[in-house]
């Protein structure tokens, strides 16, 4: 009867250590097991004492209880190791993923966004504008001449004028700032938290940038140039309707010569800024 007293008592140890394997580091684990070991020898030591077991045997069940002890202290370790390796490799592979879906998200030439996310951002800069109440504000960019640089040098020049185009771009934006490629060469800028105002600085800003960048000759060229059309969300307004404003504005802007920033303000009315 007190063998199995004691056997009761390791086993009920045992299971303390089996969730301790799977709940605790390995120093709170090896405090369980000397307290574990602790109390499991005291109370082979009183029975001993009452004479209800032999000394021997008691020896014998507490080295017993100290080597399995230990086992599972050795299976903590590798199990936090495997654990802590599979978390390792998760996180690599949730990485990964990131990586594959922006990459998904480009424009294999220029970098920047591509249509389809350029459409879905734009859609969840409305959502958040009509949600929080803040001003949103888009471009439409035309990278102007295009077409002479690839008749005059080929298309391999026109694809370097367009990688230069987004690169100077996207450095005249902010951070938060979309820029994607909404066509051939024609762009889409996303300004979120910014009202028309502030959106003709920045288109200024990105024509400005855009203006400094050097390109082959062509009809006496020596840069490139960019029109833009600028447009602030309206309540209620969908991307179809504040994209024809931008589009409104860039014709405006096209019209009249090119290489500058228009804007639609009240009653849709052109505010040309240069």
């Amino acid at each position: 009867m007190p063998s199995a007293v004691l056997a009761l008592i390791l086993v009920l140890l045992l299971a303390a250590m089996l969730y301790g394997l799977l709940r605790f580091d390995r120093t709170r684990l090896l405090v369980l097991a000397a307290a574990a070991l602790a109390g499991y020898g005291t109370a082979a030591y009183m029975m001993v004492d009452a004479g209800h077991l032999a000394l021997a045997a008691a020896w014998i069940q507490i080295c017993a209880g100290a080597l399995a002890l230990g086992c599972f202290v050795y299976a903590a370790g590798r199990v936090r190791g495997l654990r802590a390796r599979l978390a390792e490799a998760h996180g690599r592979l949730h990485d990964l993923g990131l990586e594959a879906d922006e990459r998904a998200s480009r424009d294999a030439l220029t970098g920047v966004y591509h249509h389809r996310h350029l459409m879905d951002a734009l859609e969840r800069e409305i959502a958040r504008a009509e949600r929080i109440g803040k001003p949103l504000s888009i471009a439409r960019i035309d990278l102007d001449w295009l077409g002479s640089v690839n008749q005059a040098h080929g298309s391999a020049a026109g694809d370097v004028a367009l990688k230069r185009f987004t690169a100077a771009a996207s450095g005249a934006l902010r951070d938060v700032d979309v820029l994607g490629r909404y066509g051939g060469k024609e762009f889409l800028a996303l300004m979120p938290d910014t009202d028309l105002k502030g959106a003709v600085i920045a288109a200024e800003r990105l024509r400005a940038a855009v203006g400094r960048e050097p390109v082959p000759e062509v009809r006496g060229r020596r840069h490139l140039s960019c029109t833009l059309g600028v447009a602030e969300h309206r309540k209620g307004e969908n991307t179809r309707l504040v994209i024809g404003r931008a589009e409104a504005a860039l014709s405006f802007a096209k019209a009249a010569g090119r290489d500058r920033v228009v804007a639609l303000g009240p009653g849709d009315k052109p505010l040309e800024t240069a």
